[in-house]
């Protein structure tokens, strides 16, 4: 035989090993396939579709969508590592169905789930993953009530209550507020996290309001948080009304220029210094009238002895009678006082005779009456002729509700 023929027959050899090989080889494979596939092909139901998740409180809540799989009967919910679980039978109404379901004692926290749905022979989906937030007792006990800086009603009749801010991390979003208006009716308000200030309508005399205040940790969050209510509290009434040219100011005499005298004011000769003792305790300063006393700069006499104030009765109370824009330097004797009966006393006896005073630099007096009383309150001020002055833009008078 010639070397031809002896290597084409050892190639047809080697041919035929390969094939035996290959063969084999996918005989084997579809052997182990088998193995596998025991009891026929593997059957996988129709997932939940378009999951969504929301927090809530010590719950989570799960939306999904069954689509066109009628094959599917329950569906499984597990959590917290696979120690928790819930199984919810599934009967469609229709080819597409929308499943919502709360979960309840869900620990707090972030959470993650994982759902299958199954068909009566127990075959499963391919798992669908999610997660969602639980807020429990942590989060509650961090909340509070938003604060109050004051309650006043005014002389329309209306309450206006001034608020405090707060960190809005927190999820706070607004206020909730009851109180009774004039026509024994009880009201509830709610005021945006956002306004500084709440007004209350034909609130009532006397009476008290309460309040909470609301939260909503996250924007998929399906339940509000709300602390419990304040304990009643009082409104302050404004008194202002009872007196007469508050501020901005206005003159019963003027000189043309600058000087005058204060309209519904009490004004004595001491504080008449100006323009031979003609004008004082009246001033047109920077476009608007001001409450004013000065010497100095041309002005030759001192203020001696200066009262300016106003006669009213007040029933018993506390009371703040309070000033607003004032501008002064200083020197001398500069009183807020009130006094009983129809005058204020001489600035030098105001200390001893006064029912209480102050310094016009502490912005605010503060006193009390036991029973309704004629007062004369309002300022008494001694200073030198060396450029000294007091201006003031505005009073105001509140009577305290405690």
């Amino acid at each position: 035989m010639n070397n031809y023929n002896i290597e084409y027959s050892r190639i047809k050899a080697l041919f035929a090993l390969l094939l035996v090989a290959v063969l084999y080889t996918a005989c084997t494979k579809q052997d182990d396939f088998k193995k596998f596939v025991e009891g026929g092909e593997i059957s996988y139901t129709g997932k939940l579709d378009s999951v969504k998740m929301f927090s809530g409180d010590s719950r989570v809540v799960l939306k999904g969508l069954f689509l066109a799989d009628p094959k599917v009967v329950k569906c499984k919910i597990t959590w917290n590592n696979g120690q928790d679980s819930v199984v919810l039978p599934v009967v469609k109404k229709k080819a597409i169905d929308t499943l919502v379901y709360s979960i309840s004692n869900v620990a707090e926290g972030l959470q993650n789930f994982t759902i299958y749905t199954y068909d009566k022979a127990g075959n499963k989906s391919v798992p669908v993953y999610a997660n969602a937030r639980s807020y429990g007792d942590r989060y509650k006990a961090s909340l509070s009530n938003r604060g109050v800086f004051s309650a006043v009603k005014g002389t329309d009749g209306n309450a206006t209550i001034q608020w405090l801010g707060m960190d809005k991390l927190t999820g706070v979003f607004t206020t909730e507020l009851q109180y009774t208006n004039s026509s024994n009716k009880l009201v509830t308000v709610r005021t945006p996290i956002d306004s500084t200030k709440t007004i209350l309508k034909s609130y009532k005399s006397g009476s008290t309001f309460k309040y909470r205040t609301l939260f909503l940790p996250d924007t998929n969050c399906v339940d509000t948080f709300k602390v419990a209510y304040s304990a009643d509290l009082a409104v302050d009434e404004d008194m202002t009304s009872l007196l007469s040219n508050t501020g901005p100011f206005t003159r019963a005499t003027y000189d043309g220029s600058r000087w005058g005298t204060l309209a519904g004011w009490t004004t004595t000769a001491g504080a008449k210094n100006i323009n031979n003792n003609q004008y004082g305790g009246y001033e047109y300063r920077g476009g608007t009238g001001v409450l004013s006393f000065e010497s100095g700069w041309g002005i030759n006499t001192p203020v001696t002895n200066g009262l300016i104030y106003q006669t009213i009765t007040l029933p018993a109370g506390r009371y703040t009678f309070r000033l607003s824009g004032i501008d002064q330097n200083s020197g001398g004797s500069r009183y807020i006082a009130v006094a009983a009966g129809n005058t204020l006393p001489n600035v030098t006896n105001i200390p001893t005779a006064a029912i209480a005073y102050a310094n016009i630099s502490d912005g605010e007096l503060n006193f009390s009456l036991t029973q309704q009383t004629t007062v004369s309150i309002g300022f008494g001020v001694s200073i030198a002729n060396t450029g000294q002055y007091i201006k003031v833009g505005s009073v105001k008078l509140l009577k305290w509700a405690k």
